[in-house]
């Protein structure tokens, strides 16, 4: 993008999944907007200063004309009812509602699979080497209960086996329902690309994470075609989804 609108700032993190959802939206439209990077490694989406745009206290959050919009899927189809150009909502009601569901399986299931899943090799390794009193700051910043309680588990008691694997069964129950959708039209919510899609995009990147555990994209035959031409969009790449490298000290999210 050439130029930098001052009216729309996005406040993300690279390897947020969330983050990249509004990203990729942002691209498809070609609105540009300033990129506000916070450091999720040093906590920098519970201070203050952020906390004032965004109570809940993770990313992304929009800020348009001085004002706060959270919640990735929402500021998507904000994104798309304020800037109509590009649209990425379809015009038949069926298909809008179609689209609308597989927002909401994403925000419902999708999110919370791909976080249990990986928590422990993520979060894991900073997580436990904090002694007692480190990770009561950590917690005591954590505005959301049920993120709180992650973190005081992956730092104590880590997601169970059992638990992994119950995430696992959502990922190929997504597949599933994928694969079922893509078989009768060539985009998830119809004949058109539309924020379904991209609200998957995120998560589907990071699929080969479990290929030990048996998900293969390449055993979804309808997935995987919708994938590669999903990864011909230029959007895609400029909003830079890409696999997460998960690696000591790196500015990591999982949602």
């Amino acid at each position: 993008m050439s130029q930098i609108d001052p009216k729309l700032e996005l406040h993300h993190a690279w390897t947020s999944s969330a983050s990249r959802r509004v990203r990729f939206t942002l691209e498809e439209k070609e609105l540009p907007y300033k990129s506000i990077l916070l450091n999720l490694f040093k906590f920098e989406q519970h201070s203050p200063e952020y906390l004032r745009l965004n109570p809940n206290g993770w990313v992304p959050t929009l800020v348009h004309n001085g004002r706060p919009v959270i919640e990735s899927s929402i500021i998507c189809e904000y994104l798309d009812e304020v800037f109509p150009d590009h649209s990425l909502r379809p015009d038949d009601p069926h298909a809008l509602a179609r689209m609308r569901v597989w927002s909401k399986w994403v925000d419902e299931v999708v999110i919370r699979a791909f976080q249990v899943a990986s928590w422990n090799m993520f979060r894991g390794p900073t997580a436990s080497r904090m002694n007692d009193e480190e990770l009561a700051q950590v917690l005591r910043s954590i505005p959301v209960p049920d993120r709180r309680e992650d973190w005081r588990r992956v730092s104590r008691e880590p997601f169970s086996e059992a638990d992994i694997e119950h995430a696992l069964t959502n990922i190929r129950c997504t597949l599933d329902r994928m694969e079922s959708d893509l078989s009768s039209s060539p985009w998830l919510a119809g004949e058109s690309f539309s924020l379904a899609d991209i609200h998957l995009s995120p998560y589907i990147v990071r699929i080969d994470e479990h290929a030990e555990r048996g998900i293969l994209l390449a055993e979804y035959p309808h997935c995987e075609d919708w994938w590669n031409r999903l990864k011909m969009r230029p959007a895609m790449t400029r909003a830079k989804i890409e696999p997460i490298s998960f690696e000591p000290n790196v500015d990591v999210a999982l949602i």
